[in-house]
């Protein structure tokens, strides 16, 4: 049995953690909510939020084949990019299925960081083999620190770094006495400041009294799952099991959405051959829903005049909509905006029988990501 990890920065999101709600993911012990996963979700859109992310798997690529390697993992031409920038892609079962989604960055010629949301460790290490690429795995030598919100650059410029960087862009600095590299890779709108492991401690205390006259407040792993689904994000191992099985074709990328981080004119990808062969029998996909209720209703059946169409995945009450919502996988034929259905409910203590909610379709994103004051 593999031992649950502390993160770098445990020791403050311990003594920050006054309920001691805890949860695990990839591995690590993370808060569920210090305070109020609603609260600290609010926190992100209308002043500041600190939140750890160590757990994000990080491994880098090094060699000098690194770029015909990641040509055949990838679904998208790492090419074009220059040290410093990145962009998103997929990787493929050889039956066309998703294995993983993340970010790929560009560190030098021969060097690239690939950052996701769920571990894949024997395949990337598999593909790195037959190129000669050698696969480092970093995640424990280093720890990570997400910084969201409208007063996101505030914090960031009263701390001592220049907030002035696009989206998918990063950078290494010398931020007084330590390393940190300072990217925009995640899908919520803010920052991320990666450091030695050794150095956690000093960069959470660091950014904490920086955006103490911004109202910061740290922001659990329950809050950022409600950022994620009112973003429309949904995240491997969370909302849907990848295609760990070589020959899957499920899930999609169709099913997910994520064709468009496919390259059409790429033309030797693994996997693409069993992806274009399957899209033509992808009977579901991914939408969002607006549920007639308080009480979420996650991995819940869907129906529709009593026709089972689809389920739920991840279902989170949105302080922002005031209500209950979710991303669902559904038929095809029932996945227009506005059709209503009904999903059950999970009982409580409270109401420990059976019962329906009505529920709506509509767009993706439900909110837009909490956007920087300038």
């Amino acid at each position: 049995m593999t031992p649950i990890l502390a993160s770098p920065f445990h020791a403050r999101t311990a003594s920050s953690n006054i309920q001691n709600a805890w949860t695990s993911r990839n591995g690590f012990t993370l808060a569920t909510a210090y305070a109020s996963a609603s609260e600290e979700a609010l926190a992100a859109r209308t002043s500041v939020v600190i939140a750890d992310i160590s757990w994000r798997w990080r491994v880098m690529l090094q060699g000098p084949n690194v770029k015909v390697c990641l040509d055949r993992l990838l679904t998208r031409d790492v090419g074009p990019l220059e040290p410093g920038s990145s962009l998103k892609a997929l990787w493929l079962s050889d039956g066309g299925g998703v294995r993983g989604a993340g970010a790929i960055a560009r560190f030098g010629k021969e060097s690239f960081l690939l950052v996701s949301a769920a571990r894949d460790a024997r395949w990337i290490e598999m593909t790195t083999a037959l190129f000669g690429v050698r696969a480092h795995d970093i995640t424990l030598e280093q720890g990570g620190i997400s910084v969201v919100g409208p007063y996101a650059q505030h914090t960031l410029s009263a701390a001592g770094l220049d907030p002035e960087i696009e989206p998918l862009q990063f950078r290494k600095l010398f931020w007084r006495g330590l390393d940190v590299t300072l990217s925009r890779w995640g899908e919520l709108g803010g920052y991320e400041i990666w450091c030695g492991a050794e150095d956690a401690i000093i960069v959470w205390d660091r950014i904490v009294t920086a955006g103490t006259p911004f109202n910061i407040q740290p922001a659990g792993l329950s809050a950022l799952d409600v950022l994620d689904v009112e973003a429309g994000v949904a995240r491997p191992l969370r909302d849907w099991m990848p295609a760990n099985d070589g020959n899957a074709s499920i899930p999609s990328p169709f099913t997910l959405k994520l064709e468009r981080l496919i390259d059409d004119a790429k033309l030797d990808f693994n996997g693409r051959t069993g992806w274009i062969s399957s899209r033509s029998i992808q009977r579901r996909t991914l939408i969002g829903l607006e549920l007639e209720s308080d009480i979420p209703a996650p991995h819940a059946p869907l129906f529709r005049d009593g026709q089972l169409v689809g389920h739920t995945m991840t279902s989170v009450y949105s302080p922002g909509l005031r209500r209950a919502i979710a991303l669902a996988l559904v038929d095809l034929d029932h996945s227009a905006v506005a059709t209503k259905l009904t999903v059950s409910l999970p009982p409580s203590m409270e109401a420990p029988v059976p019962r329906d909610a009505a529920a709506w379709i509509g767009d993706l994103p439900f909110l837009n990501s909490p956007v920087p004051i300038a």
